[in-house]
């Protein structure tokens, strides 16, 4: 996510706190809660558990986490406290490997996607596959098959997902009102989409698309599937040992993507977007723009126009778009594992992503029978049923997303795609700089991979 917008990422470190509570982990756990009874419900017990966290919330969002916690320990008295460390979440994903080494984990963190993978292969979290069978109140496969993949590590399942959002259309309608253009619909192609965007495009004061991703960098995870797969494309192969980038379909899409920039000037110059604060979608700026469900709050608190949401549009080769989330396990060194899960089991219910995620505006939840909470939650778009569509018939999850190498081909994608976002390098030219730089670097994880 791009360092000129107001990304989910930047919008927490933002708002995040200092990591002053990390001193909490360092406090003796109490004893070990009993194991789950048959029926899945945790025994009965007078022993007193205190559960730690690492989690990412900002702090207008801790208050919401600490309504659920008061509400969870009035109904477990046999688990005495509930401490989390909060972190932001950039600095959450470079602590989690030092708490690691130190063996300071707390007992449940919070794990995003792309490091679910490197992490579990690490050890750093334990698989919940034994809880899940013997919990029969446990509903996982009420949770999207697409937001479970993510955190399936050697056949069983480690962490749980809460929330998994794909990215679709978002506009300003207070610009297409303006222009007395229609909305974006249904049936809207890319090159429908181009065709609006070169009518709404007015010099260097409004675009017809920039969205929470810049128009082309960023190749990983979500926002790769959603540029090439409209044309055929891939970013990785199914194995994410190989970049197919110079495929004639993903040639064609990032084509494409940069002539918005240079061709067509319908998006904006990388200064351009870096001039704004929080970037033309959030300042009102852009007609068009891509919109991944977490990033819907970001308008919700700080648009001052009209805006709703459209499918993805259809490509040369049909709809596709990517998706990602995130999710929460249970660590290697928590000494409270089966209270751990109880509280995971109920964190992360219908119930549970109802009340934190859903009724709450923050996010599009995993689960299909929890999601009509968020897409009734104030603040919601009005077509926010596209959000479910999308899940439902035509997001898939992004890679890279099983690799030891997801940070470091992020690193080499990021720098050669902003290069073409300025001008100085052709799209050819950067995906073979890719492919070159980048090849070695998966060849040498899968070997890490296979060597344990």
């Amino acid at each position: 996510m791009q360092k000129q917008n107001l990304s989910r990422r930047k919008f927490l470190q933002m708002a995040g706190v200092s990591l002053a509570g990390t001193a909490l982990l360092a406090a003796c756990p109490a004893p070990q809660a009993a194991a789950p009874a048959a029926g899945g419900a945790a025994a009965p017990s007078t022993a007193k558990t205190t559960l730690t966290f690492g989690h990412t919330w900002e702090a207008a969002f801790q208050a919401h986490q600490k309504e659920f916690d008061d509400k969870f320990k009035a109904k477990h008295p046999e688990i005495e406290a509930l401490n989390a460390t909060y972190n932001t979440w950039g600095d959450h994903n470079q602590i989690v490997p030092t708490w690691a080494a130190a063996n300071t984990l707390p007992d449940i963190i919070y794990v995003h996607g792309r490091y679910a993978f490197p992490w579990n292969h690490e050890g750093i979290l334990i698989s919940v596959n034994d809880f899940i069978d013997k919990d029969t109140a446990f509903n996982v496969k009420g949770i999207w098959e697409e937001a479970l993949r993510l955190y399936s590590y050697n056949g069983k399942q480690y962490e749980i997902p809460y929330d998994h959002g794909p990215i679709i259309m978002g506009y300003n309608k207070d610009l297409f009102d303006a222009a007395k253009m229609d909305y974006p619909s249904e049936t809207w192609t890319m090159d429908d989409m181009l065709e609006a965007a070169k009518k709404l495009t007015k010099g260097d004061t409004q675009w017809g698309y920039e969205g929470y991703y810049d128009t082309i960098v960023g190749l990983g995870n979500e926002q790769g599937i959603s540029l090439v797969g409209p044309w055929g494309g891939e970013v990785f192969n199914e194995a994410e040992d190989k970049i197919v980038l110079d495929s004639a379909e993903s040639s064609a899409a990032l084509k494409w993507w940069a002539d918005l920039i240079h061709v067509h000037k319908v998006s904006p110059m990388p200064a351009q977007s870096q001039a704004v604060p929080n970037g033309p979608w959030v300042a009102g700026m852009a007609a068009m723009f891509s919109l991944a469900s977490w990033g819907t709050p970001t308008l919700i608190q700080n648009a001052k126009f009209k805006w709703d949401v459209a499918p993805w549009p259809k490509g040369p080769k049909g709809q596709k778009t990517g998706s990602f989330g995130s999710g929460f396990g249970i660590t290697r060194d928590s000494k409270n594992a089966d209270a751990a899960w109880t509280y995971l089991a109920e964190y992360l219910s219908k119930e549970g992503m109802e009340f934190m995620w859903g009724a709450s505006g923050r996010g599009s939840p995993a689960r299909k029978d929890a999601y009509p909470s968020w897409l009734g939650s104030s603040g919601a778009p009005e077509h926010a049923k596209y959000y479910q569509d999308a899940l439902e018939n035509y997001a898939v999850t992004g890679h890279p997303y099983q690799t030891l190498a997801g940070g470091e081909i992020l690193d080499v994608f990021n720098r050669n795609t902003q290069l073409v976002q300025t001008g100085d390098m052709k799209v050819e030219e950067a995906i073979a700089a890719m492919i070159k730089d980048g090849t070695p670097v998966l060849e040498d994880a899968a070997k890490k991979l296979k060597s344990g």
